[in-house]
């Protein structure tokens, strides 16, 4: 008597290729991660003693601030990944506070560092100085006095991450400490703001093809007011020591086959970037030299579009920090 049993069919060619490939798929993905979790345990285990150290009753935790400036060619959003994923993981194991300061637009972040490092060379002026200031800004304009609030303390850390951030702040840095301390009159900077106003109507009836999300932000962002520039004024405050993350965003066709390579291999991704926290979080400092100025040049070639070179004055090179 004939057996009705039948033997189960073989899947065809193209289901087990299929199949096959998301089988290789996922282990690819599984093996990044385990990689992944694996580098991040030993960046952990180096910085992990910080977290250890006891602090005294009146002392506050160390705080770092985190500039963040838009790439060329995209959008910031890449930046706030970047940190998120590969930065801010080794921050929580050294128990480092920050505080982040985004440039959403080109030059929003330089003229946030120049506004900055102007408040923070007032707030070192002398009594008299800062008094004869405020005197001069009351007869001015008819506002009420008004005292001037300092800036935060430097002197726990900045961490820029990639050569646009850099590029910004070491611009705003030296456009800070030549600026005028004197801040302008009412009449001048409703000007300037009527004159941002009317240069904003013409570019956009120029330009139609502007996405409805820039315009927003530019609609709600206030105009800015350009300080004078005297060389006499002319000083450096206590600046704070630099540490630099790359961030190499590949972007276009023909960057696919890498971006699909760290897709697969962002453990990599990882090591690169961990090894420069680090160096920010064991708070090792050496001279910033001229050299530095060219700290993430290999980024530039998956830029769209050309970034000016940083300039920098002689007087502030001197006294600036970078970690190692």
């Amino acid at each position: 008597m004939a057996s009705k049993f039948k033997l189960p069919k073989l899947p065809s060619k193209k289901v087990l290729g299929f199949f096959g490939t998301c089988a290789g798929i996922i282990s690819l993905i599984y093996r990044d991660n385990k990689l992944s979790d694996e580098f991040k345990s030993r960046v952990e285990k180096k910085v992990s003693h910080l977290a250890l150290e006891p602090l005294n009753v009146h002392d506050l935790p160390r705080k770092v601030t985190v500039y963040l400036a838009r790439p060329l060619g995209d959008d910031i959003y890449k930046t706030k990944i970047h940190f998120r994923e590969y930065v801010k993981p080794v921050l929580n194991a050294a128990a480092l506070e920050y505080d982040i300061v985004e440039g959403t637009r080109p030059g929003q972040l330089r003229s946030k560092v120049r506004d900055a490092i102007r408040e923070k060379r007032k707030k070192e002026l002398p009594s008299s100085q800062q008094q004869s200031s405020l005197s001069n800004q009351l007869s001015d304009s008819d506002q009420p006095f008004k005292t001037i609030t300092a800036s935060k303390p430097i002197g726990n850390g900045t961490i820029i991450v990639g050569r646009v951030s850099l590029v910004e702040y070491l611009q705003g840095l030296n456009d800070g400490c030549i600026a005028s301390l004197e801040d302008p009159s009412p009449e001048q900077s409703k000007s300037d703001s009527n004159a941002s106003q009317d240069a904003s109507k013409d570019e956009q009836v120029s330009q139609e093809n502007v996405k409805q999300s820039d315009d927003s932000d530019n609609k709600s962002e206030k105009p800015e007011i350009e300080f004078t520039i005297n060389e006499d004024e002319f000083s450096v405050p206590e600046l704070d020591s630099i540490g630099y993350v790359r961030f190499y965003n590949r972007i276009g066709w023909k960057n696919i086959p890498l971006r699909l390579y760290y897709a697969f291999n962002s453990y990599k991704e990882f090591e690169t970037v961990s090894e420069d926290v680090v160096k920010i979080a064991l708070g090792n400092t050496r001279k910033f030299k001229k050299d530095d100025l060219n700290l993430g040049k290999d980024e530039e070639k998956f830029f769209k579009g050309t970034l000016d070179e940083p300039t920098l004055d002689e007087r502030i090179l001197s006294k600036l920090t970078i970690y190692t």
